[in-house]
């Protein structure tokens, strides 16, 4: 990151991003995890999306939006923007004297705290938890960090072609022997589960499974994570006009994704198109789904350039910057993204469990997304009253004590500047 920005406001894009990207989460949750009914059995219509009930024009719609716009677009996202906080903080280590050495042991510390976050999210409340792939992913960067930029690049590209091929490869197979059943049919349908006990204990056992396969998500959203980190460090969104070209290359590749991949699928959700393709095209969503990542964060750093500049005008002429009324709510709750993630958690326990009040257990792909999106909903407002109050996310606070100490912040490597070592000042340009 180049040293010039350390006096520009707070960037809007990752907030708003991480905000509108919880959304998407938290309906693909609802489809996917927390909402499993018989619409979700392997051969039903639409049932890679949340089934999809014949004649209903709601469902068909519901099926084609998700497709395109909600299942590997906000998870993506999110590693893209992990990539890039992490960048942020090694700029900040990088201006407060640490060693490379030691900024290596913060952000290990740093990152092992979310592991652990993760890994008691998983265990103890929702099995499908994302923190602990992030915070391993976290800790590998960690040790890659002082990498060059063109090694990072590499690796990030091999990562990402990588799990595009194995994804094809398996799209393809799935079309021509049917090889696979359904990931959902290795976990419990929620209309099975009638206490508390019951949660617990399947989402404990669930919760091994998914353990199992947190090396292969690191491997296949590490990719994302050091090209958002290689973002951070060349500055793409905060030069967003030094960058277009690149950032508009990245939105074609996304565009592409959701109409050559995305639509398509959801055609054949409905019985457009062939339905023996959709569980094909599921799994190549799965896996070319991941560069919408990228893109959808240098669609919001071109659509909201003009805004950062105003925002910096304003710190300029007076010292501080607000953002624009229409993206206030989705700012909070991008600012406080974990506990807000954490909090659809205890919503979707709340509000759809057969123990608790049953939302949506009968329903099919609409009715899911409904209540996904209800459970955003609510924490937008929470955000937006912790916004108003000046009041940071509980959980940002407890990693963030953890991590740097009473403060709560990184504090100066030593009272006197100390001297950045070459290879991290060529870094920081």
């Amino acid at each position: 990151m180049n040293r010039q920005t350390q006096s520009q406001p707070r960037l809007i894009v990752p907030d708003l991003a991480r905000g509108l990207a919880l959304a998407g989460i938290a309906m693909a949750n609802a489809v996917q995890a927390w909402l499993l009914n018989g619409y979700d059995e392997a051969g039903g219509p639409g049932s890679t999306l949340g089934g999809v009930r014949e004649g209903n024009v709601a469902d068909q719609f519901a099926a084609v939006f998700s497709a395109m716009f909600v299942h590997v677009r906000g998870l993506p996202m999110f590693s893209t923007l992990l990539g890039f906080g992490i960048g942020l903080i090694a700029a900040s280590l990088y201006r407060k004297g640490y060693p490379a050495k030691d900024a290596r042991r913060v952000l290990l510390r740093r990152y092992g705290i979310l592991a652990l976050f993760g890994l008691a999210h998983m265990f103890l409340l929702f099995m499908g938890d994302i923190m602990a792939v992030y915070g391993v992913t976290g800790m590998v960067v960690a040790l890659l960090f002082t990498c060059s930029t063109k090694t990072l690049r590499i690796i990030a590209y091999l990562s990402l072609i990588a799990s595009a091929l194995f994804g094809v490869i398996g799209a393809v197979g799935l079309y021509f022997f049917e090889a696979a059943a359904l990931p959902v049919e290795m976990m419990t349908l929620t209309t099975d589960i009638t206490s508390v006990g019951d949660y617990f204990r399947t989402n404990a056992t669930d919760g091994l499974f998914m353990l199992a396969s947190v090396p292969f998500a690191v491997l296949q959203l590490g990719g994302l994570v050091l090209i958002g980190y290689v973002w951070a460090r060349e500055g793409y969104l905060v030069n967003v006009d030094q960058h277009r070209r690149i950032l508009w290359t990245w939105v074609g590749v996304g565009t592409a994704i959701v109409l050559l991949i995305g639509l398509p699928w959801g055609l054949s959700g409905i019985g457009v198109l062939d339905p023996q393709l959709e569980l094909s095209l599921s799994l190549l969503n799965s896996s070319l789904g991941t560069f919408t990542g990228p893109a959808i964060l240098a669609g919001l750093a071109l659509v909201t350039n003009n805004i950062q500049k105003g925002m910096n005008e304003q710190v300029a002429e007076t010292g501080r910057s607000t953002a624009p009324a229409w993206a206030y709510p989705f700012v909070a709750l991008g600012k406080r993204s974990m506990s807000g993630y954490l909090a659809q958690s205890f919503l979707f326990i709340l509000l759809v469990m057969p123990f608790t009040l049953g939302w949506g257990l009968q329903a099919s792909v609409s009715g899911k997304l409904l209540v996904g999106l209800a459970v955003w909903v609510i924490t937008l407002a929470l955000a937006v009253v912790l916004e108003g109050t000046g009041t940071p996310g509980p959980f940002e606070q407890v990693h963030r004590r953890l991590s740097y100490g009473p403060t709560k912040r990184l504090e100066p490597y030593s009272p006197a500047a100390l001297p950045v070592a070459p290879e991290l000042e060529q870094q920081s340009q």
